[in-house]
């Protein structure tokens, strides 16, 4: 059986945007007379389509190498965003599922307690990654609030993928530090999720073999 994918990475190319202060990525070809190509790579592994494991901010912590398979693949809540949603924090009342129910309800929607509770991964889609090769586009992101950190949290949330640059305000960590307290890996820099038409997915989010605190990505789903 053929299965159709929605690649949501983003291209990885040389001199590609990084997020303000990171070294530039280069992908050089540096093939010489010779019957086959070569090219290298340097850069910060928190380019383009990444993800952040525990120990990028946690001492001790997961690094990428440690995460489960297990636990990077599966089932996928489709959060969606109100479309005004930038340059702030984004709260449970901004995501378009829960406009019409109230708080208290939206909290007691646990994995196994009802067909409309989480998966135990997220994909929060904001369409910001339209903005992608902007300026704004670290400037101006969407982040994570405390409240809504909380309830992936209370959820026992595996992982959020997002289609920002960053889960936090450009120049902070604290939403980082707070998911990954909690052994919930984070997936930043999503692209093309306005084609998640659906609210599950069967989601992967594939990352190098690598003992590092991050790692670059090919994130899809399928259709």
């Amino acid at each position: 059986m053929n299965h159709k994918y929605i690649d949501l990475s983003h291209e990885m190319k040389d001199n590609m945007i990084v997020y303000p202060g990171d070294p530039e990525f280069i992908l050089k070809d540096i093939t010489k007379d010779s019957n086959y190509s070569l090219f290298e790579i340097s850069g910060s592994l928190h380019t383009g389509t990444h993800i952040d494991a525990p120990y990028h901010y946690i001492k001790n912590g997961k690094k990428v190498n440690d995460l489960s398979l297990n636990t990077l693949t599966g089932k996928a809540s489709v959060l969606k965003t109100k479309d005004d949603v930038f340059n702030r924090s984004i709260k449970i009342e901004d995501i378009e599922q829960y406009k019409n129910k109230e708080l208290e309800e939206i909290k007691s929607m646990k994995n196994i307690e009802s067909k409309d509770g989480l998966e135990k991964i997220i994909i929060l889609n904001t369409n910001w990654y339209k903005h992608w090769g902007e300026e704004d586009y670290f400037l101006k992101n969407p982040y994570i609030s405390k409240q809504l950190a909380k309830f992936f949290i209370e959820n026992e949330i595996s992982g959020i993928a997002i289609d920002t640059c960053s889960v936090d305000k450009i120049g902070e960590n604290k939403i980082h530090k707070k998911l990954l307290k909690n052994n919930i890996w984070i997936v930043e820099n999503l692209n093309k999720t306005d084609k998640l038409v659906k609210e599950k997915y069967d989601s992967y989010f594939i990352p190098l073999n690598i003992s590092s605190e991050a790692s670059y990505i090919r994130a899809f789903v399928k259709e």
